[in-house]
């Protein structure tokens, strides 16, 4: 029987004659897409047609014909789509937008083993980046921050120059906020409201991390993921060269560059660097806790690793979920919280409350086996969004978890590999 890939099909529906500034909207939306790093898209132009005005166009009638209905179809993998799917929907002005399901039987691109390591920074950063003006209080900082999947903000000037970088920590240590951004989220909003207001009247500029490390628009895949492993760094601005803020590269885009690219196939017995299994990434001191833990005992392991979360176990030490911080805070009730906020940011509290593990964790949380390959890894984390992956044995007991730093580095170390053989093979 022939195998097919997932894929999902994206259709929009607009007319021929739409602008968004000197173009017509048609193009704008391939140049996004292109720019984005999607697969491939399509536009065709229709003969006839009618829309919101019931007016019928029709290439048979001359002063209609400049205006004639045209389809934008973009087939991609499901991850991308998701993730490029809010922007299309933004530029796409009265357009229709369709999604669906499709089986891929056959893509003729490049190999995907080739596909990669001549990446530049610009093919794979996001160009739709949330920033900050450096005159800013920290209050509208946070405010930005609050409910993102990410944890920091460049910091521009009225120019759109990068000045700095304001994150988490900077918030915390000397802007005055007393609760990690993912716990405010996780607040009700009366209580987030109350810390809010009692922030210290700082400008962003005051406290942000200045001359933070950049990337080029032309820098390789390779080289920002070197740089960002060796510096222990989440994300890296990347600038023009006049400085300007143009987009950003996280840990989770170059994941998503190697859940795309890399060879899922690892039963050839091939030498691939992407062939590598996470069981030699894994991380033997996983935060565990019991199903049956009190709060008191999962708020102690929550925080004691940098991780915030904990892989709950049965009695077999079979994997039934995982709980973050944020899923702590969010159960308990309103008088139990300030201990629970101290005792997860490690300043004292006392957690209260009579909730077990079970009853705070994500039960679908998703696994990998050991033998899994890193692609296969950082595409099952990236389209579960998630930041830490539980390893399993065959029989679903846990081994131990994997990072996104752990495969970013594992990464980067697998695209020095392909360049060296590249070379190898170009000195042939």
């Amino acid at each position: 029987m022939q195998a097919f890939a997932r894929g999902t099909r994206v259709q929009v529906f607009i007319g021929e004659s739409e602008q968004e500034g000197h173009f017509p909207r048609y193009h704008a939306l391939l140049e996004y897409l292109r720019k984005e790093g999607a697969a491939g898209a399509t536009v065709t132009r229709g003969i006839a047609g009618f829309g919101a005005n019931s007016r019928i166009k029709t290439s048979t009638i001359l002063r209609l014909s400049i205006d004639l209905p045209v389809v934008l179809t973009w087939i991609d993998a499901p991850e991308r789509v998701e993730r490029l799917l809010p922007g299309l929907r933004t530029r796409c002005g009265s357009g229709i937008i369709t999604v669906e399901d499709v089986a891929i039987a056959a893509y003729g691109g490049r190999r995907l083993e080739q596909l990669r390591f001549d990446l530049q920074v610009r093919d794979v950063m996001r160009a739709d980046v949330v920033s900050v003006r450096d005159e800013a209080s920290v209050r509208q900082a946070v405010e930005l921050l609050v409910g993102r999947e990410f944890r920091a903000l460049p910091v521009v000037d009225a120019a759109g120059r990068l000045r700095g970088i304001v994150a988490n920590t900077d918030l915390i240590e000397r802007g005055g906020l007393t609760a990690r951004l993912e716990l405010l989220a996780a607040m009700p909003a009366e209580a987030r409201t109350v810390v809010l207001d009692g922030l210290p009247d700082h400008r962003v500029a005051d406290v942000m991390h200045r001359d933070p490390e950049v990337l080029k628009l032309d820098e390789s895949v390779y080289d920002a993921t070197r740089r960002m492993s060796e510096s222990h760094l989440k994300r890296l601005p990347v600038v023009d060269e006049e400085g300007r803020l143009v987009g950003i590269l996280s840990r989770a885009d170059v994941l998503r560059a190697v859940a795309e690219s890399f060879p899922r196939d690892t039963g050839n017995g091939g030498s691939h660097p992407g062939a590598r299994t996470v069981g030699e990434l894994v991380r033997t001191d996983a935060p565990v806790v019991r199903a049956d833990a009190p709060l008191r005992d999962v708020v102690d392991v929550v925080a004691s690793t940098r991780l915030n979360r904990a892989v709950v176990v049965d009695a077999d030490n079979k994997v039934l979920g995982v709980i973050t911080d944020a899923d702590v805070l969010a159960s308990v009730e309103s008088s139990a919280r300030p201990g629970v906020v101290g005792a997860l940011m490690r300043v004292g509290g006392t957690p209260g409350g009579k909730a077990t593990a079970s009853d705070l964790m994500h039960r679908d949380a998703p696994v990998v086996p050991a033998s899994a390959s890193l692609a296969e890894a950082a595409q099952v984390m990236v389209a579960h969004r998630r930041k830490i992956l539980p390893v399993v044995d065959d029989a679903g007991r846990l081994l131990g978890v994997i990072d996104r730093a752990d495969l970013l580095h594992a990464a980067s170390g697998a695209l020095a590999e392909i360049g060296r053989l590249d070379a190898e093979d170009d000195e042939g």
